[in-house]
């Protein structure tokens, strides 16, 4: 199994409410790109609708449990470490991944299209920089 620094999984120094905020704030970038609404997750997660909800809500004191985190990485097609902000850079961002789930969606698109058009696609950003790098200088 390959290695990775976390500087480890026990968050000293975060608050309860802003680890819950973080975990929250990823499940819904992971909603988003799947383009999953939270009645839909709660259903294929087979929790609980209402309970659902008072878990997603950032100012409430309810937990998920364990058991609720497994059923929502399965639905969400994630290991359950990508729910966690384990690292230092996800901690200094919020618990929010690099880029929003848009672009993570795009980058999808992208990948799976064919040789041919994604070196167009690659042709046409290059044009894109030259003409913004222009636009810039005057």
């Amino acid at each position: 199994m390959a290695e990775f620094e976390t500087q480890g999984f026990e968050f000293y120094g975060e608050s309860e409410q802003v680890f819950r905020m973080m975990l929250i704030e990823r499940i819904e970038t992971f909603m988003a790109h799947g383009k999953l609404s939270k009645n839909t997750l709660a259903e294929k997660a087979h929790i609980a609708k209402t309970a659902f909800y008072q878990k997603m809500d950032r100012e409430a004191t309810s937990q998920f449990t364990v058991i609720d985190l497994f059923r929502i990485a399965k639905v969400l097609d994630v290991s359950i470490l990508q729910l966690m902000p384990v690292d230092e850079i996800d901690r200094k961002h919020g618990g929010q991944l690099p880029i929003p789930a848009s672009s993570l969606h795009f980058l999808d698109q992208m990948l799976a299209a064919p040789k041919e058009e994604i070196e167009l696609m690659s042709k046409l950003y290059n044009v894109y920089c030259e003409h913004k790098d222009e636009n810039k200088s005057d």
